[in-house]
């Protein structure tokens, strides 16, 4: 097993709400192109994937192919073991549960950017479970060492 394919937060909408494509890259995902900015995006999670595991990884956007999560290249570097960092994929998965219940909604992976766009002040628990989970994803899968995040 992958670190990658026990994870999936980079495409399911945990870590990215969009991710930049080219025109000719979209038709792989089988995705409308939306503009933000300038540039071509497609929205979070990807369609092509199953599960944790990406169905078009051979045609795999550019941007997917260059991004390395924190958690990779720790494992890559021998600092955490591959079992280490699924514990820690799912003390992530956890978390993001625990957020999804005290929003009431299912667990998925915009649930950071749902519970981020409410308006007005978040419950307690709300806020609470959205800021482990942020502090979480900032520390394992984020941060300056991560190339270009999407």
């Amino acid at each position: 097993m992958s670190l990658c394919l026990a994870c999936g937060f980079c495409c399911d909408g945990t870590l990215f709400n969009r991710v930049p494509l080219t025109e000719a890259e979209a038709p792989a995902l089988k995705v409308p192109l939306q503009v933000v900015d300038g540039q071509h995006h497609a929205r979070q999670p990807c369609p092509a994937l199953e599960g944790t595991a990406c169905r078009v990884y051979a045609e795999r956007p550019f941007t997917c192919r260059r991004f390395r999560c924190l958690l990779l290249e720790a494992h890559e570097a021998t600092e955490v073991s591959l079992s280490g960092a699924v514990e820690i994929v799912e003390a992530t998965r956890a978390l993001r549960a625990t957020l999804a219940a005290a929003l009431s909604r299912p667990d998925a992976g915009r649930i950071v950017d749902e519970a981020r766009a409410l308006r007005g002040p978040l419950e307690p628990a709300v806020a609470q479970a959205l800021e482990r989970l942020e502090k979480q994803l900032a520390f394992h899968f984020l941060g300056q060492r991560s190339r270009q995040p999407r």
